[in-house]
């Protein structure tokens, strides 16, 4: 009997110890799976800590990024004095962005202009009643003067700006009575060729528009405001239709010379950006949202700088953009620039060599450094060392260049890597500070053929500079009208960045080729770009130029272009 319950006493100690085990085995689960949650929202909420960072940098800090700066030096001081400050500081940026919220404003644009607006005029404008100063222009004809009778003028009128003034040209077109064949027959004088045929706009002002809009990102309503203050009433539609024709006969000409030309550069360096573009009618479809197009631009050596419209960022169009250039290209670490140097296998043709931008690199590192990563500061004060060594160089011709910085940069950015390497070992999870160390090693080959060739610079940051005429258009009007009216406006960005980079009055620039443009034989097209038009038009006949209207004479071809 005893022996009975001391079994049954050992069997209900075994289940009990078994549910104990079992239990305990559960609340460990439970721990882990705790943990787990703990480590998912500890990492979260860091990321969160590091986005309100940035945020709060770009609300109230210098929106530039040179060395330096107060902010720089605060972050350094911080960092090297006690690595605990940065602890605290990341905790207190957890209980705020706990505590906070973060806030979003969608603010709205002005209104463009006034909801209800006047109906348009009918009809052409009527200049020879305009209180404006007018400049007469005669036009003969010396070989129906030779067979007829002068009987009189047939006059035209256009609308022109010079000396910061508004005119009315008022040409002439001698006609003449000239006998054929036993009758009488009433004959003009040919009117001058022009871009924009019969239009009631001078290249004078066309030249104005187009550097008012594109170079200076003023748009069109706000122009008809200012012309209409100085007793000049020009509608927006007709500005945006010049524009459109006079962009267009640049971007199959000019700019089309341009590009070919730069194919032959040794260095482009590029970007893009995004811009919004109006969709087309549809029959019985409702109103669609603006759909996104994109420029590229293209700055080729110091020769041109150019802008090209494609409505997709793709592979395929950058493939099309560079095809057939054999040099160096500088980009972003974009995937769609892969295509260039990891093409299809069919295609056996040479394409350019990629090369990475150190400011792109140095960005991520920065915004480490904004959040208090020691790694972040010490890859901002490694890349600095990196362009303090290749500052004094920028001036020596390229054969120079390239010995130099295997001399000075190339030990920095051994350094700059193998501490990379270094730091990519010890860094884990996912933060700004492994963020800035995966595009440095990701991008190590392409940010080492600075070192192969002399002309390369460090950056792409030219093409950053060029896009900046694209994001201010973007903040002063709404959108392009359509995928052709972004084109002829890349065309005209293309020249007045063109103008800009080689030191020309765009506005002049603009208004002597628009008449010269018409005369000027297809082949030699490059001859009336930014680049050689000191030399081109030093050969033209002076006299011809001076006149607001008149035929061009084309000199002949230089002996070396």
């Amino acid at each position: 009997m005893k022996e009975e319950i001391r079994q049954n006493d050992s069997e209900q100690q075994r289940e009990e110890r078994e549910q104990l085990q079992a239990l305990v085995e559960a609340q460990r689960n439970l721990i882990a799976s705790l943990e787990g949650k703990n480590a998912a929202l500890e990492s979260a909420l860091i990321r969160h800590a590091d986005e309100l960072a940035l945020l709060k940098r770009k609300l109230f800090g210098p929106r530039s990024e040179r060395g330096g700066t107060q902010e720089q030096q605060l972050l350094l001081r911080d960092v090297l004095k006690d690595e605990q400050l940065i602890q605290k500081h990341l905790d207190d940026l957890r209980r705020q962005s706990a505590e906070e919220g973060l806030s979003d404003s969608n603010g709205e644009k002005p209104a463009a202009d006034e909801k209800k607006r006047k109906s348009p005029p009918k009809g052409r404008r009527d200049l020879s009643t305009s209180t404006l100063d007018k400049i007469v222009v005669e036009i003969p004809d010396s070989e129906l003067a030779a067979k007829g009778e002068f009987i009189g003028f047939e006059d035209s009128y256009q609308l022109g700006r010079r000396n910061s003034a508004f005119y009315v040209i008022v040409k002439r077109l001698a006609k003449y009575k000239v006998s054929q064949e036993s009758r009488s027959t009433v004959l003009s004088a040919v009117s001058p060729k022009a871009v924009v045929s019969r239009g009631m706009l001078h290249t004078s002002l066309l030249a104005w528009l187009a550097v008012e809009k594109f170079g200076l990102g003023v748009p069109h309503y706000r122009l008809e405001k200012h012309l209409e203050s100085e007793g000049v009433a020009l509608d927006r539609s007709v500005m945006s239709r010049n524009m459109e024709e006079v962009g267009n006969a640049l971007g199959a000409t000019i700019v089309r010379a341009m590009l070919e030309h730069a194919r032959t550069c040794n260095v482009l360096s590029t970007d893009a950006t995004g811009a919004a573009i109006q969709p087309g009618p549809l029959d019985g479809a409702a109103k669609r949202p603006c759909k996104k197009g994109h420029f590229f631009t293209i700055v080729a050596d110091r020769d041109h700088v150019l802008f090209e419209y494609a409505s997709e960022h793709t592979s395929n169009v950058v493939a099309s953009l560079f095809k057939g250039f054999c040099g160096f290209l500088q980009s972003d670490a974009s995937s769609v620039y892969d295509i260039l140097e990891r093409g299809p296998p069919e295609l056996d043709e040479p394409g350019p060599t990629l090369v990475g931008c150190w400011a792109h690199c140095r960005r991520y590192f920065f915004e480490a450094a904004i959040c208090k990563y020691p790694v972040g500061l010490e890859g901002l004060m490694r890349i600095r060392a990196i362009y303090a060594a290749d500052e004094p160089l920028a001036k020596l011709p390229p054969s120079e260049r390239k010995p130099r910085r295997a001399k000075l940069v190339a030990p920095l950015i051994d350094d700059f890597f193998a501490w990379v390497d270094q730091k990519a070992r010890t860094e884990h999870g996912r933060s700004l500070a492994t963020k800035a160390l995966g595009y440095a090693t990701n991008q190590k080959a392409e940010l080492r053929r600075v070192l192969d060739n002399g002309r390369l610079p460090l950056d792409n940051t030219r093409s950053e500079r060029a896009l900046r005429t694209i994001v201010t258009g973007r903040k002063n009007w709404l959108f392009y009208g359509s995928d052709i009216h972004a084109q002829a406006a890349a065309a005209i960005f293309s020249v007045v960045a063109s103008c800009r980079l080689h030191r020309i009055d765009p506005v002049a620039y603009l208004d002597e080729v628009l008449r010269v443009l018409p005369y000027w034989p297809r082949e030699r097209y490059i001859e009336l770009s930014p680049l050689r038009w000191t030399a081109t038009r030093a050969r033209l006949d002076s006299a011809e130029l001076d006149k607001p209207l008149g035929e061009i004479t084309v000199p002949e071809p230089p002996s070396a272009v």
